[in-house]
């Protein structure tokens, strides 16, 4: 099953169709810890809050307070570096006025993961107080102002309720998938140039071996094929000189022929036993077969012996050896090729550093700034990863275009594992210009429906609005919004699409408790 139609399953099965102001239980039998669900059934005056911090964001909703009384609540707590619900810790509730508590009240443990649910007692006199809530989990803290809430005399009194959004979208449900939300605010946005570029090994890390002399390469037994890794001084080949080359090509000829001579002695003998063991042939056969696999060992011993004699020191053959541990990142020729002196043989890359090199194919009217930018993303990336943050900096200093005016050669060198491999083929994206300031979101943020472009705000902990945007300049990582979303806007950058699958269902999420 795709996760959206499973999300959607989840929305439709968890959530009364149509709105209500009070319509779901999140699944739970007993949310206030000490028995039935009261106020899903006898709903009076609740409060509905929704707060972040920089690490944090509280979804609490509760009964309005009467002196005299518990009142109950329902708290969700979520770590919004990675939308991680709180499934230890504790919550505390505390009623204040002019900076001093009142009334405070400290849940020591989750009802379940993510959520705090238990009853409180209300202060003692009725009143505006402000609310403060804190959830701490050993060194994780996090504290929200929740406003001021009204403490009534006899009954419940009305509370002025937050704006909410046309989709509902249940904590339960976000928690499961990707999701996260920022801030929409102002950025300094450089433009930025986008190259197409290739990743190869770094050559200040690559220790390369060239032929002394012209010869014929033998690959020994374990072949130094690209990708495999070594060790130093590890044998991969031997040089034959060039003048006993041509002998070395004729003793292989001869160690093959010999090898198939002994294969085939070994089927006689095989053939002639059985013969013999069924009394179809004399016994004298057999001897003749295996003198014969006897004869083909030893002509296979003497051959080899002839060849590895011919490549070893002592007739100026010359042993190609790995020059450093790590990957053989390059082969300069095959199994029996010739090759000439100085021709590279073996290339050895022995750290993950990459030289990133491509090609500017447009006209930049500014100097390459790459202060302002400098990032590379390839296929399967969710987003573009920032090579200046891993060490890595631009080579090129002036773009230098070709006598036709095509194109200009740039290079970045990365000397830290970034999960990029030689071979792979990426995207740089490189800063040109001076940046200026504009409101901006995250790329990750746009979501396409219907052929419209859009952003979800947040509105309350479990209710998003769909806003239709016109975007304007961007960089690797931001782009401009020109209309539909104001600073301070809580933006949905990830997990978007899940929102907007839940607002696909027949009716409105209930989002209170």
């Amino acid at each position: 099953m795709s996760r959206c139609f499973a999300i959607t399953l989840f929305l439709l099965a968890g959530c009364a169709p149509g709105p209500a102001p009070h319509g779901h239980s999140h699944g739970g039998a007993d949310h206030h810890g000490g028995g039935a669900d009261h106020h899903a059934e006898d709903e009076g005056e609740s409060i509905a809050i929704t707060r972040w911090t920089d690490s944090h964001e509280l979804f609490v909703e509760l009964d309005a307070p009467v002196v005299g009384t518990a009142f109950a609540y329902h708290a969700h707590v979520t770590r919004l570096a990675d939308n991680h619900a709180a499934t230890e810790g504790s919550l505390t509730l505390r009623f204040e006025q002019d900076g001093f508590a009142v009334e405070s009240h400290t849940d020591e443990a989750v009802a379940r993961p993510g959520i705090f649910a238990q009853e409180a007692a209300a202060p003692s006199k009725a009143g505006t107080y402000d609310l403060v809530v804190t959830y701490s989990n050993g060194p994780e803290r996090a504290e929200w102002a929740g406003g001021t809430v009204v403490v009534g005399a006899t009954g419940p009194e009305p509370h002025e309720a937050d704006d909410e959004g046309e989709i509902g979208f249940l904590k339960e449900g976000q928690w499961q998938v990707p999701f996260r939300v920022m801030l929409a605010a102002e950025v300094e946005l450089a433009p930025t140039a986008k190259i197409p570029a290739m990743a190869r090994p770094a050559p200040s890390t690559t220790a390369v071996v060239a032929a002394p002399t012209d010869g014929l390469l033998a690959w020994s037994s374990s072949l130094p094929v690209v990708g495999r890794r070594v060790t130093a001084g590890e044998r991969l080949a031997t040089l034959i000189p060039a003048g006993a080359s041509e002998h070395w090509t004729r003793l292989q000829a001869d160690v093959a022929t010999a090898r198939i001579d002994l294969d085939l002695a070994h089927k006689e003998l095989t053939r002639v036993r059985d013969l013999t063991t069924r009394e179809l042939l004399p016994a004298r056969r057999l001897a003749e077969a295996e003198a014969a696999v006897e004869r083909a060992t030893a002509q296979v011993d003497a051959s080899e012996r002839r060849a590895s004699a011919l490549s070893s020191g002592s007739t100026g053959a010359v042993s190609v050896k790995a020059p450093a541990s790590g990957i053989i990142v390059s082969v300069g020729a095959g199994h029996g090729e010739d090759v000439h002196a100085g021709a590279p043989l073996i290339g050895v890359s022995s750290s993950s550093a990459l030289l990133l090199e491509g090609h500017v194919h447009e006209r930049l009217e500014d100097e390459l700034a790459p202060g302002t930018g400098l990032y590379a993303l390839r296929g399967g990336w969710d987003e573009p990863r920032d090579l200046a943050e891993a060490g890595g900096r631009l080579l090129t200093e002036r773009l230098i275009y070709d006598k036709d005016g095509l194109s200009a050669p740039i290079s970045v060198l990365v000397e830290s594992d970034v999960g990029l491999a030689p071979g792979d083929l990426v995207e740089l994206q490189i800063g040109v210009g001076a940046p200026s300031s504009a409101l901006a979101v995250p790329r990750s943020a746009i979501v396409e429906v219907s052929g419209q472009t859009v952003v979800f705000v947040q509105k309350t902990g479990e209710s998003f609005t769909r806003r239709r945007v016109v975007l304007g300049r961007s960089d690797a990582r931001f782009v401009e919004v020109l209309s539909g979303v104001s600073a301070g806007d809580m933006v949905v950058v990830e997990g978007g699409f899940d929102v907007h699958v839940a607002s696909l269902s027949d009716g409105l999420e209930s989002h209170r408790h």
